[in-house]
C-alpha cells in the first residue's frame, strides 16, 4: 500500500488525557479511522465506487469486462481481473489507519504512479481524495472523540 499520510493536528493534549484510558481510546480511534476510510474516502466515485465504464469496456475485441478480464475474442477471456473493487483494505493500527488496495495494478489506477489515461476517465488517486475529504474525516473523528469523552466521563 502507498505510504501517504494525512495528519490531524491538535490531538497532542487530548492524546495525553486519553493515555489514561487505553482500551476505550484504542477501540474508538480505530473505529473512527475505519469509518473515515470506508464511509468517507472509499465511497468517493473513482475509488471503490468505480469510475464510469468507457469504450474500453465494450466490444469490439479486445475489451475489458470488469470483474472478469480481457475479452480477446468472442469465445476467449484471459480471466485476468483481480476484482480491484473488492481489494480495498482499511486497517486501524493504534492511532493510525491505513487505506489501500492490494490489486497488483492499483498503483497505476489509484496511486501516485497513476497512468494519465486512468485520471482522464475518472479514476481518482487515493491520496488526493483523502486530502479533499479532510473536513469530512475530521467530522468522523470529532464524533468518535466526543463518544470517547462521554464513555470515560470527561464530558
Amino acid at each position: 500500500m502507498p505510504n501517504n499520510t494525512v495528519e490531524i493536528h491538535g490531538l497532542d493534549e487530548l492524546h495525553a488525557k486519553f493515555r489514561k484510558f487505553p482500551v476505550q481510546v484504542a477501540r474508538n480511534v480505530g473505529q473512527a479511522g475505519v469509518e473515515a476510510g470506508k464511509d468517507v474516502i472509499l465511497k468517493t466515485k473513482g475509488l471503490q465506487n468505480y469510475a464510469s465504464a468507457t469504450s474500453a469496456n465494450k466490444p469490439p475485441t479486445p475489451y475489458y469486462i470488469r470483474s472478469v478480464g480481457t475479452q480477446t475474442s468472442a469465445a476467449h477471456n484471459l480471466m485476468n481481473s483481480e476484482n480491484m473493487g473488492r481489494k480495498w483494505v482499511v486497517k486501524a493500527h493504534g492511532w493510525q489507519t491505513r487505506v489501500g488496495n492490494i490489486a497488483s495494478y492499483s498503483k497505476w489506477v489509484h496511486g501516485e504512479e497513476q497512468a494519465a489515461a486512468m485520471g482522464k476517465i475518472g479514476w481518482r488517486k487515493l491520496y488526493d481524495v483523502a486530502k479533499e475529504k479532510i473536513g469530512a474525516i475530521q467530522k468522523v473523528y470529532n464524533k468518535w472523540v466526543a463518544k470517547t469523552l462521554r464513555e470515560i466521563g470527561l464530558k
